[in-house]
């Protein structure tokens, strides 16, 4: 096995961490879950972080990664989310590559060469990746000094995305004696099991920092015509605020993103069945603020970091509530007020439903399981955030502070609590 064998001990090494998030990254402080997860890989502690979407997640692994110095290899889903990543890295002066697409020897050897003369450098693969020849040669002689697996959900066939090649990621875990640090914004104590056992975290820390997102005012509305409630929402937001609308079919996004616009509301559409060209032209447009809704399936959103959203609509329903939570969590990163609304409708449970029973067997199995707690979710007349943060195991303390309400099933920031206080 090559890396360290040894935890290295923190010293002066956080002091280090700090003085590179304020040089780097033009902060003075670590946010509430970064610090804690900062700490723990630092001391060579392999860390389970679970932070909220928008929780500045790659801050977690990114800043220790030029503190260790040497090769982080941090396995990530999705190509786009890399090349976003290692551009963003790359801005700021750190050394990083996504290894995708077509990887020649020459470039293999050129990489080797900038990865050994680096003092720190970021090494972005997929999931597929692991375990081939060329990324075999790759990290031939080279020194690792932490793994990080981002969106560690995938890993488990309890999650909502989950990703048979991420049970590959072992096989780094076997090779490199060297710190593990998995992250995700959504996982449930089942998942967390499944987490740590599949990637043989050994006696890890586990960072959860609370799900909630109190600036998001949920809300589930029963129609017949989703068409004109749609309508009225976006009418009810500034017009220039962005608003991400998602379907459950690629079909559906396009009648929904022709329907805005015919009502004179700027719209873009993204979905798997466009090209990769089309779908970047979509999402630079809407990034841009060249249109101001987005209309999508799930295929959008993973990595996007757009601040001001104002308003996430499901016309679709989600897989699940881990994938509802991730997607309506792309509302109000700014921590500004901004809403996210299901438009629950027969179609659109139809539309769900006929999905769920497509694939093997199996597949149906799991995405049923996944389905009917979304479904619960949706048909009982509770507090949406109490049934949110209940799904994921969090109990908040009942005491009398506002932020502390859900507990009792009382936010006061969505449909159901606003209606009673009405």
């Amino acid at each position: 096995m090559q890396g360290q064998t040894e935890p290295q001990p923190i010293g002066d090494l956080f002091a280090l961490a700090e003085t590179v998030l304020r040089v780097r990254w033009g902060y003075t402080t670590f946010r509430k879950g970064q610090e804690a997860s900062v700490r723990s890989i630092l001391e060579g502690r392999d860390t389970l972080s679970l932070l909220p979407t928008g929780g500045g997640k790659s801050v977690c692994f990114q800043v220790p990664a030029l503190v260790l110095g040497g090769v982080t290899i941090v396995v990530s889903p999705l190509i786009s989310l890399m090349h976003d990543q290692v551009a963003s890295l790359s801005g700021r002066g750190i050394d990083a590559f996504s290894f995708t697409g077509r990887i020649d020897r020459s470039i293999e050897k050129h990489l080797q060469l900038r990865m050994n003369a680096s003092k720190a450098f970021l090494l972005y693969v997929a999931p597929e990746r692991i375990g081939s020849q060329k990324l075999d040669r790759v990290l031939a002689g080279v020194k690792v000094s932490l793994i990080v697996v981002d969106e560690a959900h995938c890993i488990s066939a309890w999650g909502h995305d989950f990703r048979p090649a991420y049970r590959l990621i072992v096989r780094l875990r076997d090779r490199f004696a060297v710190p593990v640090c998995a992250l995700t914004a959504t996982a449930t104590p089942r998942v967390q099991r499944d987490i740590v056992r599949n990637l043989k975290l050994h006696n890890p820390v586990v960072i959860q920092t609370s799900f909630d997102r109190p600036n998001i005012s949920f809300s589930i509305v029963r129609v017949v015509d989703a068409r004109n409630r749609v309508l009225a929402l976006l009418g009810q937001e500034s017009p220039k605020a962005a608003v991400i609308v998602y379907d459950s079919s690629r079909e559906g996004v396009e009648i929904w993103a022709e329907k805005i616009r015919r009502a004179g509301i700027s719209a873009t559409a993204y979905h798997g069945g466009l090209s990769a060209e089309q779908r970047a032209h979509s999402q630079r447009r809407w990034m841009r603020k060249k249109v101001r809704v987005m209309v999508a399936t799930n295929a959008f959103g993973m990595g996007i970091d757009r601040p001001d959203v104002r308003h996430v609509i499901h016309v679709g329903l989600p897989d699940s509530v881990e994938s509802y939570y991730q997607e309506a969590g792309r509302a109000g990163r700014d921590g500004r007020p901004a809403r996210a609304t299901i438009i629950d409708s027969a179609e659109a449970r139809e539309g769900r439903i006929s999905l769920t029973l497509t694939g093997r067997r199996r597949q149906r199995r799991r995405n049923v399981r996944l389905l009917r707690p979304l479904l619960r979710y949706l048909d009982r007349p509770m507090c949406r955030r109490w049934g949110l943060l209940g799904y994921f195991g969090e109990m908040l303390d009942t005491d009398d502070k506002p932020a502390n309400r859900a507990a009792r099933g009382t936010c006061g920031n969505c449909d159901i609590c606003l209606d009673q206080r009405s």
